[in-house]
C-alpha cells in the first residue's frame, strides 16, 4: 500500500521506515528492550504441584446411598478435582488461616501482626490454584504465585482443607446410613416376633459396624498425598518472546509514523519530481556510476558530455555558473569536475573555481589538495588571479583552468559578499566562456547564497531521495536572491554500499 504524495512519488510504509531509519530503528530496538526488561522484571513465578492419590470408592458402603455411587473412576476423579477447586474448599482455607492467625496472636509470645503474611481471600486463592486429573484418575493441584513460599503455603492449605472437608463428608454419609439402620433396628425391636427380630437386628448391627469401620478406613478418600514440589518458571524465554513482540509492535508503529511523516516530507524519486519542485528544465541525468576514478585526461563519460551540451544550449552566453546541491552530497564535486572537462573538450575556455572551502573536493579531484594560494587569497587582495590559477590538461591539446579554495578562513560567506568578490567575479567573467564555481550545499551554509546573486545562473544537482520540501526551500531562497536557476542535474546512480 502506498500514499499519493504531492510534489513527489508514492512511498510505502516499509520504504518510509527505512528512509527515517536514523530514528525509526533505534526506537524500534528501544520498544523491544523495554518490553523484554519489563517482562523479565515482573515474570518469574513459582508453581507448587502436588498429587492426591484417591482411594477407589467402589465397594465402600459409605457410597451406597443410591445417589452418589461412583462407577466411573475418571468421572469420579474429575468430580473430586472440581471439589478441590470449589468455593467451599477456598472458604475453608480462609477459615483455617483466620483461626491459625487468632491462635498465634493469642499465644504467650504473639508476633507483630505487621510481620505476618496477609490472610488469603477466596478470590486470591482462586487466582493461584488450578486443579485437574492425572492419567491414573488422581487429583493434581497446581498453585502458581509470585514467590515460592506463598505457592507452597497455599498448595498445602488447599490440600489440608480438601482432606478436612472430605473426611467430614465421609463421616456425614456414614452417619446418615447408620441413622437409617438405627431407625430400622428400632422398628424391629418394637416388632412382636422375637425370633425374626433377633436375626434382623443382628444383621443391622453387622451393617452398622461395617459402615463405621469402612468410614474410618476410607476417611478423606485419599490414599497418599505427594509432597508439593516447586518449579521456577523461566524468565528468559518470556522476556525474549516479549522483546520480539515489542520490537515488531515498535516497528509497526514507527512505520506508520514514518509513513505519515513521509507524506508531509515527500522524496524526489524521478527527474520529473525534481523539475516540478524547482520549476526548472532538466539538463541531464546521471544513471550509472563511472567505471573508474576521476582522471582529468580520461573521457568524462557520455552523461557528462550530454550535460555540457545541454548547459551550452540553455546558457549559450556562458558566464559565471554556480553548481550546488540542496544538502550534502558525496558525488556532486565529481559531477562538477566531469562537467568541466566535458565542456573544455568541446573547445570552450573553462575555469573551475573551488568555492567549497568546507571540504575542497574539487581541488582534490584535480590533484591540488595541498596547493598554496587560491580563491581566498585573491579575494583578500593578497595575490593576483594570474599567480594562483592552474592549467589542467583534459586530454589532447584541451585544457581548463583551476582556482583552488586557498587557505581556510573563519567567515567565507562574509568574504564572498565583499566588493572584492564582486570585482573578481566581474574580471574573470570576460576571460572565459564558462566559469563553474562549486559551492557548499545551499541549505547547510550561507557561502553559496552569498555568491548566487553575482552569478549568471545556478545549476542544482539533485540526488534521488532528496526531500521535496528542501528543493522548495532552495527555490524560494534563489527567488529572494534573484538568482537565475538554469536547470537541474538529476543524479540517481546506485549508491555505494558502506
Amino acid at each position: 500500500m502506498s500514499a499519493a504524495i504531492p510534489d513527489g512519488s508514492p512511498i510505502g510504509p516499509v520504504e518510509a521506515y527505512w528512509r527515517f531509519r536514523s530514528w525509526t530503528v533505534p526506537i524500534t530496538i528501544l520498544f523491544g528492550l523495554l518490553a523484554g526488561i519489563a517482562v523479565f522484571a515482573t515474570s518469574g513465578t513459582s508453581t507448587a504441584t502436588t498429587t492426591l492419590y484417591l482411594t477407589d470408592p467402589r465397594g465402600t458402603p459409605v457410597f451406597r446411598d443410591g445417589s452418589s455411587t461412583p462407577t466411573d473412576l475418571t468421572r469420579f476423579a474429575q468430580q473430586r478435582a472440581e471439589f478441590a477447586d470449589s468455593e467451599l474448599v477456598r472458604q475453608q482455607v480462609v477459615d483455617n488461616e483466620t483461626a491459625a492467625r487468632q491462635e498465634q496472636l493469642a499465644g504467650p509470645n504473639p508476633p507483630d501482626e505487621s510481620d505476618l503474611a496477609p490472610i488469603e481471600t477466596t478470590d486470591s486463592i482462586d487466582a493461584v490454584v488450578v486443579t485437574g486429573t492425572t492419567r491414573s484418575s488422581d487429583v493434581r493441584i497446581e498453585c502458581t504465585a509470585d514467590d515460592e513460599a506463598r505457592a507452597l503455603r497455599i498448595c498445602q492449605d488447599v490440600v489440608d482443607a480438601y482432606l478436612e472437608l472430605s473426611t467430614a463428608d465421609t463421616q456425614q454419609r456414614a452417619d446418615a446410613a447408620v441413622d437409617a439402620l438405627l431407625t430400622e433396628r428400632a422398628r424391629l425391636v418394637a416388632d412382636a416376633s422375637p425370633t425374626s427380630s433377633t436375626v434382623s437386628i443382628d444383621a443391622i448391627d453387622l451393617q452398622i459396624a461395617e459402615i463405621r469401620s469402612e468410614a474410618a478406613l476410607y476417611g478423606s478418600g485419599v490414599e497418599f498425598v505427594e509432597p508439593p514440589k516447586v518449579q521456577e518458571d523461566s524468565r528468559l524465554l518470556p522476556a525474549l518472546q516479549y522483546m520480539i513482540a515489542g520490537a515488531l509492535f515498535g516497528a509497526f508503529v514507527m512505520a506508520a509514523i514514518a509513513w505519515f511523516r513521509a507524506g508531509r516530507r515527500p522524496l524526489i524519486a524521478t527527474s520529473s519530481d525534481a523539475t516540478t519542485a524547482l520549476s526548472a528544465p532538466l539538463l541531464g541525468e546521471i544513471t550509472a556510476r563511472p567505471a573508474g576514478l576521476f582522471d582529468s585526461v580520461a573521457p568524462p563519460g557520455a552523461a557528462y558530455q550530454l550535460l555540457a551540451t545541454s548547459l551550452g544550449a540553455v546558457q549559450p552566453e556562458g558566464g559565471v555558473v554556480l553548481t550546488a546541491t540542496a544538502t550534502p552530497s558525496p558525488d556532486a564535486a565529481e559531477t562538477v569536475a566531469r562537467l568541466a572537462t566535458a565542456a573544455a573538450r568541446e573547445g570552450r575556455r573553462v575555469l573551475v573555481v573551488d568555492g567549497n572551502l568546507r571540504d575542497r573536493r574539487v581541488s582534490r579531484l584535480f590533484g591540488f589538495e595541498q596547493a598554496a594560494g587560491g580563491l581566498t587569497e585573491v579575494l583578500a587582495g593578497l595575490t593576483s588571479f594570474d599567480q594562483v590559477r592552474r592549467s589542467v590538461s583534459v586530454g589532447g591539446a584541451a585544457t581548463l583552468d583551476l582556482l583552488v579554495g586557498g587557505r581556510s578562513i573563519d567567515d567565507p560567506a562574509g568574504l564572498f559578499r565583499s566588493q572584492a568578490a564582486r570585482t573578481t567575479i566581474g574580471s574573470i567573467r570576460d576571460l572565459y566562456d564558462l566559469v563553474l564555481i562549486d559551492v557548499p550545499p545551499l541549505l547547510t551554509v550561507a557561502d553559496g547564497s552569498a555568491l548566487a546573486s553575482e552569478a549568471d545562473g545556478v545549476v542544482l544537482i539533485v540526488e534521488r531521495g532528496t526531500e521535496s520540501n528542501d528543493l522548495n526551500t532552495v527555490r524560494q531562497r534563489l527567488d529572494v536572491l534573484r538568482a537565475h536557476l538554469i536547470g537541474v542535474v538529476y543524479d540517481h546512480r546506485p549508491r555505494e554500499q558502506v
